[in-house]
């Protein structure tokens, strides 16, 4: 008999939805419990950081920071596997998920309280949520919260300079999953892959929201439905080879891999290596501009060395160079190592810094 797991979360965090999908997909059983005010001495035994998700073991084994907690449980439990068994497709995989993390985030973060139906939407949920089974208003507390999180725009970025940027980002995503999608169940053919629950948790948290979930139902059905099948995501068949993946994954690679997160990435861990308190970089739509994120400064270093421990792939290469990516990864360096995969210890959880915070709800009553 598995013991089960117990996953602190919260439905607004797109974090923890990713790894409660892959707990589900996985069969792994855990408990799912609510980040709620009345669970706050418990949830502060495990956490290390005041974010979520925080998955805890039987033996109260302990990790935090969604992408090493998946990595954790791949381990543990490999089949069904959400890493392609090409070692191209799972570099790819690993690209699309940290462009999820780290740029379509911005998009998730920037919509959910700029807007004012979204800031009242969501502040409304998370207060809920916090203060279940507790009777009272709670007007009190959804203004503190949409007060403090709309306080943190800046730190991902989100202005009314770099609006359309986000924006026109957001809706070319939806197109271009929209042409994907059109043929097969999930990202990588007919089960789903690391990057279907990184991009499908940030585009569930969209699909929640007033202004963006209008705009996702208006013009991509087909990719709404994947972010719903996700939640009950099952092995349909086999992942596709990638030439079949080819014309419609490479647009994507184009026009938002290469043409915004990887541009963002660059500049962003210049600045941080530099010690700067801005960056900015040009992109489709203008100029962006904000504070450098340690934490992501360190996830463009960590995909590079992904690449670099890929085997020589002719078929890989051609679709970075035919899509503009090349120019972050190439030239491969020989014989590198495969990095040590990440400890069931965590140790991971010190990667999280105050900007990757910022889009995770906090105890309204703390200082942070």
């Amino acid at each position: 008999m598995v013991a089960p797991y117990r996953l602190y979360g919260a439905d607004l965090s797109p974090y923890s939805i990713k790894v409660r999908q892959v707990l589900q997909y996985k069969s792994i059983p855990h408990e799912w419990l609510l980040r709620t005010m009345a669970r706050q001495s418990e949830f502060a035994r495990f956490a290390r950081l005041p974010l979520v998700p925080v998955l805890v073991g039987a033996d109260d084994f302990a990790q935090q920071d969604s992408t090493p907690i998946v990595e954790t449980l791949e381990r543990r439990y490999p089949e069904p596997s959400i890493v392609p068994d090409d070692p191209s497709l799972a570099f790819l995989s690993a690209l699309l998920e940290d462009y999820a993390d780290e740029w379509v985030n911005k998009a998730m973060f920037h919509y959910r309280w700029t807007y004012y139906a979204d800031q009242e939407s969501a502040a409304r949920r998370i207060a809920a949520m916090m203060f279940e089974g507790v009777e009272g208003d709670r007007t009190a507390a959804e203004a503190s919260i949409r007060e403090r999180m709309t306080g943190r725009l800046h730190h991902v970025g989100s202005s009314a300079a770099t609006a359309p940027i986000v924006e026109g980002s957001y809706a070319r995503l939806l197109d271009l999953l929209e042409a994907h999608l059109s043929d097969r169940a999930y990202l990588f053919g007919a089960r789903p892959a690391l990057a279907d629950f990184g991009l499908g948790a940030q585009l569930a948290q969209l699909l929640s929201d007033p202004t963006p979930g209008a705009i996702m139902r208006d013009r991509a059905r087909r990719t709404m439905a994947w972010v719903e099948r996700l939640d009950r995501a099952a092995v349909q068949g086999p992942f596709e080879e990638l030439p079949a993946l080819t014309p419609t994954l490479a647009p994507l690679l184009r026009e938002e891999v290469a043409g915004c997160y990887l541009p963002w990435m660059e500049a962003n861990a210049a600045a941080a290596a530099a010690g700067e308190e801005t960056m900015s970089v040009d992109l489709p739509g203008g100029r962006f501009t904000q504070a450098p994120q340690k934490y992501a400064a360190r996830a463009f270093k960590e995909i590079r060395a992904r690449y670099a421990a890929v085997a020589q792939s002719d078929a890989l290469d051609r679709l970075l160079a035919e899509t503009g990516c090349d120019r972050w990864f190439a030239p491969r360096p020989p014989q590198q190592d495969t990095p040590a995969p990440a400890n069931d210890v965590d140790e991971t959880t010190a990667r999280v810094d105050e900007a990757h915070a910022t889009t995770e709800f906090l105890d309204p009553s703390q200082d942070q």
